[in-house]
């Protein structure tokens, strides 16, 4: 989303850093599937979001060792990347 002269605002559902320094960004997704191969559904759906995460990492002024992630609380489901 972009403000005012070019500024963009974005709304992260989590952030957090490990004990080990590692920053996670998290965007928790309500998507549902009622079909079959619940994984290669959850796969595609990473891929489907993967700019929107990207850009997230970027705007964060130290994005080193950022790892992205997606929570599907509907479907118990994860997935990740760096």
């Amino acid at each position: 989303m972009t403000g005012a002269a070019g500024a963009s605002t974005y709304i992260v559902d989590r952030i957090f850093r490990t004990a080990e320094g590692v920053r996670w960004i998290v965007d928790y997704k309500t998507s549902r599937h009622e079909g079959a191969d619940r994984e290669a559904f959850l796969d595609s759906e990473r891929e489907r979001y993967r700019a929107q995460l990207e850009r997230y990492a970027a705007a964060l002024s130290d994005s080193r060792g950022v790892r992205l992630g997606l929570y599907f609380p509907l479907l118990a489901g994860w997935r990740d990347w760096e």
